[in-house]
């Protein structure tokens, strides 16, 4: 029986998932959805963890900002600590404000691998298509993990080789944790920690270019659709009711684009928050990464990676936000470029006609504006909007820098 959910296509066949979103199915039980058979234990265990690992992040975020505080007069010392401090408050708001709507979360994965999924056994082509643009979204991933690997051996290398009993990340706890049966559970509650944000910050950006990449493609089957259907109706040399005929592909047409705008809104009202939180830390956390390598480049590849998978995360993002833009903008015109003048001029009903120009124009005016993915309306999700960011974050660097 599983207990965690799965995801499974509209013919019940189980869907396979990407290692990132898959590692984030095994290890983020605060995140992660159970299925609906799952039993009743499973519902308070779940509970359970959420409670005890907002308790967990909650214990970090003091500890870490105690050491902040203790070496606010020393600014090389301070920068060992700002990075992962802004990384663990960024992942505490995103990670458990989706756990707190897990289930939203879970029928949005219902309804896209039902409706929306591109299945290669139907749509080989545009399945195949997009392909290619998962891999940036696995090597980001990547960096993150490499990260976290860093960071979890280098403690563990130091107490085994020099006996040092060194924390995962740079904090001053409430208690002395050097005995070791305190130390333990102090490093092991770390690491748990890592593993959450980590598989949090891979996943995410996974799951949302897999729904909006698919999103995409089903665009553009639908403009496929409507071409290819528009040819066969012209090719029949019959004009019996043409435009009556036409106008009821152009409804069914109408009707998908209807369906797929709904999706696209629902994914904005999942992900606006957490893109919010996301581009809101950005500059702030690059900045902090980019002058700790600055300022020690040989003890700190754990930095060097994390700093190129960000970068690269909202490259990924900002293009995933104009692929959307891009496509949804090409709708209006879709309609347009349908071939109905053709139509119009082998129909003899006047009154189908005027019907069938009024629903083309509605259709045009209903699209005339293209879908925006947005950070809960403050901004758009773009490339443009990523190079402000790091524009921004550079800026930072430098100020920073010149302070030392």
């Amino acid at each position: 029986m599983n207990i965690l959910y799965r995801p499974k296509l509209s013919d019940g066949k189980l869907v396979r998932l990407s290692w990132p979103i898959a590692m984030f199915r095994l290890t983020h039980i605060v995140c992660w959805p159970l299925e609906d058979d799952a039993p009743r234990w499973a519902y308070y265990f779940d509970r359970f963890c959420w409670f005890l690992a907002f308790i967990v992040f909650v214990l970090t975020n003091d500890a870490e900002l105690r050491y902040l505080r203790f070496n606010m007069q020393n600014l090389d010392e301070l920068l060992n600590g700002v990075p992962t401090y802004l990384v663990l408050i960024e992942a505490h708001i995103r990670g458990f404000t989706l756990g707190y709507r897990k289930n939203k979360f879970k029928n949005l994965l219902r309804k896209f691998y039902a409706a929306i999924y591109v299945d290669e056994r139907q749509h080989p082509s545009f399945h195949k298509k997009i392909q290619p643009r998962f891999w940036p979204l696995y090597v980001f991933s990547s960096m993150y993990v490499a990260t976290l690997t860093n960071f979890i051996v280098t403690p563990i290398a130091l107490l085994l080789t020099r006996g040092s009993r060194e924390l995962t990340f740079k904090m001053i706890p409430l208690f002395e944790y050097r005995s070791f049966p305190i130390y333990l559970p102090c490093l092991l509650s770390n690491i748990w920690v890592g593993f959450l944000v980590v598989s949090l910050f891979s996943a995410e950006p996974n799951i949302l270019g897999l729904v909006v990449l698919h999103l995409h493609s089903r665009y553009l089957i639908m403009n496929e659709n409507l071409r290819k259907k528009t040819e066969n109706l012209l090719k029949n040399p019959s004009n019996t009711e043409i435009a009556r005929r036409f106008r009821k592909i152009v409804v069914e047409t109408i009707n998908e684009n209807k369906r797929l705008n709904i999706f696209a809104q629902e994914i904005q009202d999942e992900f606006s928050f957490r893109i919010f939180i996301l581009f809101s830390f950005a500059a702030m956390c690059l900045c902090a990464v980019a002058s700790k390598v600055y300022t020690n480049p040989l003890g700190s590849f754990a930095y060097i990676f994390w700093m190129f998978g960000k970068i690269q995360e909202l490259m990924i993002i900002g293009d995933l936000g104009s692929t959307i833009i891009a496509t949804t903008d090409e709708v209006s015109t879709m309609y347009y470029n349908s071939n109905w003048e053709f139509v119009i001029a082998r129909s003899s009903d006047s009154c189908e006609n005027v019907r069938l120009m009024k629903l083309l124009t509605m259709a045009i005016a209903l699209n005339r504006k293209p879908f925006y993915l947005t950070g809960l309306n403050f901004f758009t999700v773009s490339l443009n909007t990523v190079i402000k960011i790091l524009q921004g974050a550079g800026s930072y660097f430098t100020c920073l820098i010149s302070f030392r």
